[in-house]
Protein backbone atom coordinates (compact mmCIF):
# COMPACT_ATOMS: atom_id res chain seq x y z
CA UNK A 1 0.00 0.00 0.00
CA UNK A 2 1.01 3.47 -0.74
CA UNK A 3 2.70 5.54 1.82
CA UNK A 4 0.85 8.93 2.48
CA UNK A 5 2.96 11.60 0.92
CA UNK A 6 3.04 15.11 3.05
CA UNK A 7 4.89 18.42 1.64
CA UNK A 8 5.92 20.43 4.74
CA UNK A 9 5.54 24.50 4.00
CA UNK A 10 7.04 26.62 6.98
CA UNK A 11 9.81 27.97 8.43
CA UNK A 12 13.17 26.25 9.13
CA UNK A 13 13.05 25.49 12.72
CA UNK A 14 8.83 24.32 12.64
CA UNK A 15 9.46 22.34 9.43
CA UNK A 16 12.24 20.25 11.53
CA UNK A 17 10.09 19.61 14.23
CA UNK A 18 7.10 18.38 12.08
CA UNK A 19 9.84 15.93 10.33
CA UNK A 20 10.61 14.97 13.20
CA UNK A 21 6.84 14.16 14.72
CA UNK A 22 5.75 12.28 11.24
CA UNK A 23 9.29 10.29 10.82
CA UNK A 24 8.07 6.83 10.08
CA UNK A 25 4.64 7.63 10.17
CA UNK A 26 4.36 8.95 6.53
CA UNK A 27 6.83 10.36 3.50
CA UNK A 28 7.75 13.70 3.96
CA UNK A 29 7.98 13.98 -0.46
CA UNK A 30 8.95 17.97 -0.13
CA UNK A 31 9.76 21.02 2.43
CA UNK A 32 9.34 24.81 1.17
CA UNK A 33 10.53 27.80 3.33
CA UNK A 34 8.54 30.29 1.13
CA UNK A 35 4.96 30.61 -0.68
CA UNK A 36 6.66 30.07 -4.43
CA UNK A 37 9.19 27.12 -3.57
CA UNK A 38 5.52 25.79 -1.64
CA UNK A 39 3.59 25.90 -4.91
CA UNK A 40 6.16 24.51 -6.89
CA UNK A 41 6.90 21.58 -4.51
CA UNK A 42 2.87 20.85 -4.60
CA UNK A 43 2.96 20.93 -8.32
CA UNK A 44 5.94 18.76 -8.78
CA UNK A 45 5.66 16.36 -6.22
CA UNK A 46 1.22 16.08 -5.87
CA UNK A 47 1.23 15.37 -2.25
CA UNK A 48 -1.09 13.59 -0.58
CA UNK A 49 -1.41 15.95 2.26
CA UNK A 50 0.17 19.64 2.80
CA UNK A 51 1.12 21.41 6.02
CA UNK A 52 1.13 24.80 5.55
CA UNK A 53 2.42 28.04 8.10
CA UNK A 54 0.51 30.78 8.20
CA UNK A 55 3.42 32.67 8.80
CA UNK A 56 4.95 31.16 5.41
CA UNK A 57 7.12 33.88 3.63
CA UNK A 58 4.59 35.08 0.71
CA UNK A 59 1.98 34.43 2.85
CA UNK A 60 0.36 30.95 4.16
CA UNK A 61 -3.29 31.82 2.57
CA UNK A 62 -1.70 32.57 -1.14
CA UNK A 63 0.41 29.04 -0.44
CA UNK A 64 -2.73 27.45 0.28
CA UNK A 65 -4.45 29.02 -2.93
CA UNK A 66 -1.67 28.43 -5.07
CA UNK A 67 -1.12 24.95 -3.90
CA UNK A 68 -4.85 24.15 -4.00
CA UNK A 69 -4.16 25.08 -7.77
CA UNK A 70 -1.16 23.06 -8.33
CA UNK A 71 -2.18 19.92 -6.69
CA UNK A 72 -6.30 20.07 -6.53
CA UNK A 73 -6.17 16.35 -4.76
CA UNK A 74 -4.13 17.30 -1.89
CA UNK A 75 -5.84 17.99 1.53
CA UNK A 76 -4.24 21.44 3.17
CA UNK A 77 -3.98 21.87 6.83
CA UNK A 78 -3.21 25.56 7.83
CA UNK A 79 -0.54 25.98 11.25
CA UNK A 80 -1.28 29.30 12.81
CA UNK A 81 0.16 31.12 15.77
CA UNK A 82 -2.90 32.72 16.43
CA UNK A 83 -6.70 32.10 17.07
CA UNK A 84 -8.77 34.15 14.47
CA UNK A 85 -11.86 32.75 13.20
CA UNK A 86 -11.74 35.77 10.13
CA UNK A 87 -8.22 34.37 9.48
CA UNK A 88 -9.81 30.86 9.65
CA UNK A 89 -12.69 31.37 7.02
CA UNK A 90 -9.78 33.53 4.86
CA UNK A 91 -7.81 29.57 4.82
CA UNK A 92 -11.01 27.74 3.99
CA UNK A 93 -12.24 29.57 1.17
CA UNK A 94 -8.42 29.92 0.13
CA UNK A 95 -9.05 26.22 0.05
CA UNK A 96 -7.50 24.76 3.06
CA UNK A 97 -9.60 21.34 4.97
CA UNK A 98 -8.25 22.11 8.13
CA UNK A 99 -6.56 25.17 10.58
CA UNK A 100 -4.84 23.99 13.49
CA UNK A 101 -2.63 25.45 16.03
CA UNK A 102 1.22 25.52 15.12
CA UNK A 103 2.14 24.43 18.86
CA UNK A 104 0.96 20.78 18.21
CA UNK A 105 3.03 18.28 20.07
CA UNK A 106 4.26 15.27 17.92
CA UNK A 107 1.40 13.30 19.21
CA UNK A 108 -1.13 15.66 18.28
CA UNK A 109 0.56 16.27 14.63
CA UNK A 110 0.03 13.03 13.86
CA UNK A 111 -3.44 12.53 14.96
CA UNK A 112 -4.42 15.74 12.85
CA UNK A 113 -2.79 13.97 9.92
CA UNK A 114 -4.55 10.70 10.34
CA UNK A 115 -7.91 12.56 10.66
CA UNK A 116 -6.99 14.26 7.32
CA UNK A 117 -6.41 10.94 5.71
CA UNK A 118 -9.47 9.81 6.88
CA UNK A 119 -11.11 12.66 4.78
CA UNK A 120 -11.91 14.64 8.11
CA UNK A 121 -12.18 18.65 8.18
CA UNK A 122 -9.58 19.70 11.22
CA UNK A 123 -10.41 22.94 13.43
CA UNK A 124 -9.89 23.71 16.99
CA UNK A 125 -12.58 22.28 19.38
CA UNK A 126 -12.79 25.52 20.85
CA UNK A 127 -13.22 27.43 17.51
CA UNK A 128 -16.32 25.46 16.24
CA UNK A 129 -19.31 27.40 17.77
CA UNK A 130 -17.22 30.43 16.90
CA UNK A 131 -16.53 29.55 12.95
CA UNK A 132 -20.79 28.26 13.09
CA UNK A 133 -21.56 31.58 14.61
CA UNK A 134 -20.14 33.21 11.37
CA UNK A 135 -21.01 31.12 9.31
CA UNK A 136 -24.87 31.47 9.77
CA UNK A 137 -24.32 35.33 9.85
CA UNK A 138 -22.07 35.30 6.71
CA UNK A 139 -23.27 32.85 4.35
CA UNK A 140 -25.52 32.82 1.74
CA UNK A 141 -28.94 32.31 2.99
CA UNK A 142 -27.51 31.34 6.15
CA UNK A 143 -27.18 27.77 5.14
CA UNK A 144 -24.50 25.68 7.21
CA UNK A 145 -22.89 22.67 5.94
CA UNK A 146 -23.32 19.20 8.36
CA UNK A 147 -20.21 17.79 9.05
CA UNK A 148 -21.16 14.77 6.16
CA UNK A 149 -21.45 17.66 3.84
CA UNK A 150 -18.10 18.83 4.56
CA UNK A 151 -16.55 15.44 4.52
CA UNK A 152 -18.87 14.30 0.90
CA UNK A 153 -17.50 17.66 -0.68
CA UNK A 154 -14.03 17.40 0.39
CA UNK A 155 -14.03 13.81 -1.18
CA UNK A 156 -15.68 15.52 -3.90
CA UNK A 157 -12.40 18.17 -4.53
CA UNK A 158 -10.13 15.40 -4.38
CA UNK A 159 -11.36 13.73 -6.92
CA UNK A 160 -13.27 10.69 -5.25
CA UNK A 161 -16.75 8.63 -7.23
CA UNK A 162 -20.08 8.68 -5.29
CA UNK A 163 -18.94 4.48 -4.89
CA UNK A 164 -15.64 5.48 -3.29
CA UNK A 165 -16.98 7.96 -0.98
CA UNK A 166 -19.86 5.85 -0.47
CA UNK A 167 -17.62 3.21 0.46
CA UNK A 168 -15.31 5.37 2.48
CA UNK A 169 -18.31 6.46 4.58
CA UNK A 170 -20.04 3.71 4.61
CA UNK A 171 -23.20 4.69 3.42
CA UNK A 172 -24.97 4.28 0.18
CA UNK A 173 -24.07 6.01 -3.06
CA UNK A 174 -27.89 7.19 -3.13
CA UNK A 175 -27.37 9.21 0.45
CA UNK A 176 -24.05 10.03 -1.40
CA UNK A 177 -26.46 11.88 -4.47
CA UNK A 178 -28.37 13.60 -1.97
CA UNK A 179 -26.10 15.14 -0.46
CA UNK A 180 -24.03 16.23 -3.30
CA UNK A 181 -27.89 17.53 -4.00
CA UNK A 182 -28.09 19.51 -0.54
CA UNK A 183 -24.23 20.96 -1.27
CA UNK A 184 -25.65 21.82 -4.76
CA UNK A 185 -28.57 23.85 -3.33
CA UNK A 186 -26.61 25.14 -0.08
CA UNK A 187 -23.52 26.26 -2.01
CA UNK A 188 -25.62 28.33 -5.00
CA UNK A 189 -24.62 26.23 -7.97
CA UNK A 190 -25.91 24.52 -11.16
CA UNK A 191 -24.95 20.82 -11.03
CA UNK A 192 -22.22 18.63 -9.41
CA UNK A 193 -18.93 19.86 -11.69
CA UNK A 194 -19.61 23.75 -10.47
CA UNK A 195 -19.99 22.33 -7.22
CA UNK A 196 -16.06 20.51 -7.46
CA UNK A 197 -15.03 23.75 -8.86
CA UNK A 198 -16.78 25.78 -5.84
CA UNK A 199 -15.26 23.49 -3.55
Amino acid sequence: MRRVRVLIADLGPTRIGMRMALEGAVEICAEAGDTESAIRAAMTEQPDICLVGRGLPGDGIAAVRGICRAAPRAAVVVLAEIRDVDDLLAAVRAGAIGYMPDTLDAGRLRRIVAAVIADEAVVPRGMVLELLTELRSTGAGGEVLTRREVQVLGMLRRGHTTAAIAERLEITPVTVRRHISVLVHKLGVRNRSELVAAA
